[in-house]
Order: C-alpha cells, then structure tokens, then sequence
C-alpha cells in the first residue's frame, strides 16, 4: 500500500521542548525508522508517488508539516546521510516578521501556571483547574477546540483574554528562516511545498479569507525561492479542517497535489485530497508496518465509528 507519512519536528536524542508533544521525534527514533523504511519499502519523492509507478515494493513518501529550523538542523542531516527524499510544508507568516504560535503560547501559559484560568468567550464564562498535568493537557484540548475554529485576528483577541496581555510571545527563531529555506531547496532531496500563511483551519474561514491563505503562502514563496511550489498541506488537515471547497481552492490555485491528516488509499481521483500517516516517537517498527498495511485504515474507520457512536449514546 503507497502512503504518505506525516512529521513535524526532529530533536536532539531526549529533548522534548513542549510538554506531551505528539509532534516531536528524536534524530535516533527518526533514522530507526528511515532505516525500516528504506529495508521494506520504495522511499520516493512526492513527485515520485504520485506519478503511480508499479515497483515490486509499496512507495512511500516523507513529509514534515509547518517548517520547523530543527528540519535542517537535525532532519536534512540523517535524510542526507541516507539519501531519502522529504517534502517540507512551509507556514509563510515568519517571512514577514510575525513569529506568534497560539498553541505553543497557550501550552507555555498553561504549563507555567497553576492558579486557575479563567476566561469569557463568546458571553460565556470558563473556569479551568490546571493543578495536575492531566487537568492542563484538559484545560489545552478544551481551549484549543475553540481557538482552531478562529481567524487571525480572533484567535490573538482570545489569547489576550486568557493571558490578560496582549503581548504575543514570538517564536521565530523555532522556524527556518528565508536563508534556511533556500538551502534546503537547493538540495535535490527536499521539496518545499506551501502550508497557508497564518496555519488557520481552512473550513471555517470564509472563501476569501480562505484563499487569501492558499494564495498567500504559495506567492511569498514562489517569490522567496524563484521557483514553482506545486504542493499544498492542509492546516490541521482533518475533515473538520478541510473538506470540497477547500480540495477544489487548492487545485485552482495551481497546485498539483494536497495533503491531509485523514488515513485512506491514496490514488489518482484524490490528488486534492491526499491521505498522510502521522508519525511520532513511539512509532516503532511493529506499529509502523501496521500504520503502513491496509488494517489501519480498516482500523482508523472502526475508531470513528465507536467515537460517533459514543457521542450519540
């Protein structure tokens, strides 16, 4: 089965910067699993997928979401050495000087504190204990459930309110810079592609906002790099986050390809609407050549069948 596998971010070996991030794996667990990948299956370009060849091995194809500086620092260097090709999915905002990252501010806030949160929103009054770990990852989900649906500018209204400032923390040095990015897409093993200009959830902004976004972010790299980005990522990239408008935006504003987070068969009637596989740490091979058999999908579809059911009774 080809598939598409989905990282953000590659660490020094035991360095985890966020708590309970599920986005970080460390440069050994990374190279272990490249090292499986490249014994039992074709590792190929994204271009390299997606023209459907036929080979005595599944094709699979390496991506990284959102443009993290740890791509070049400790990614390129094991992708390298091993002479796989990777697409980096790029969040454009940073080229023009705005470095905020409401779900590392909001994780930072919450962790750093242990009085009570409390907060109004849309004339609604909320209440959060955040003594225990548990409480503050309750306490994140909960207010991040809320926030993702927001544009730009209500997003920061509401982290002003939480915070009570509203002074942004900036994280721009946590991102490829403009001399970064251009390395990298000189290097004949990495592919930049475009991931919106403010990482917002595509579905619920409006159609103008929304391909202000695509646009945007393609431009300003297209302008950056001198050359054609043909390869687009999904904020967030579920099917609460992207869906039709979205997949058909994509594809009349040039791309040649979109992905998504949601599990599926990756074929040529979905282009706009690519299936990735989510990768961390505690992917290890066993639960990677399941990720990577047809029972997954199977299995992801029986999770959300419990998961509606469940929500119903």
């Amino acid at each position: 089965m080809n598939a598409i596998l989905n990282y953000h971010r590659i660490c020094s070996d035991n360095v985890f910067t966020k708590p309970n991030d599920e986005l970080v794996v460390s440069e050994s667990k990374f190279r272990e699993q490249l090292i499986f990948l490249q014994k039992n299956y074709n590792i190929v370009s994204l271009d390299g997928l997606l023209s459907f060849e036929n080979k005595n091995k599944s094709n699979v194809s390496i991506t990284f979401d959102d443009g993290y500086k740890d791509n070049l620092t400790y990614a390129l260097p094991i992708l390298n050495e091993l002479k796989i090709p990777a697409t980096i999915y790029i969040i454009t905002k940073f080229y023009e000087k705005e470095g905020s990252i409401w779900w590392w501010e909001l994780q930072d806030y919450i962790w750093e504190n242990f009085q009570n949160i409390q907060f109004t929103y849309n004339k609604r009054n909320y209440e959060f204990s955040i003594q225990s770990n548990s409480q503050k990852r309750e306490c994140f989900n909960k207010i991040k459930s809320i926030i993702k649906k927001l544009n730009n500018n209500e997003q920061k209204k509401l982290l002003t309110e939480i915070t009570k400032t509203n002074l942004r923390k900036q994280f721009t040095n946590e991102f490829l810079n403009e001399q970064d990015l251009k390395l990298l897409n000189s290097n004949p093993l990495i592919t930049i592609g475009a991931h919106t200009h403010n990482h917002l959830s595509l579905k619920n902004l409006s159609k103008e906002e929304c391909t202000q976004e695509i646009k945007k972010s393609k431009e300003i790299l297209e302008n950056l790099l001198n050359s054609k980005i043909s390869h687009f990522s999904y904020p967030y990239g579920t099917k609460n986050d992207a869906s039709e408008r979205e997949f058909k935006l994509a594809e009349e504003l040039g791309f040649k390809s979109a992905v998504t987070t949601s599990v599926g068969i990756i074929s040529k009637k979905n282009l706009f609407n690519l299936p990735r596989i989510h990768i961390n740490e505690k992917v290890n091979e066993k639960i990677l050549k399941f990720k990577l058999s047809i029972y997954y999908i199977f299995y992801k579809k029986i999770q959300t069948i419990l998961s509606k059911a469940k929500i119903f009774n």
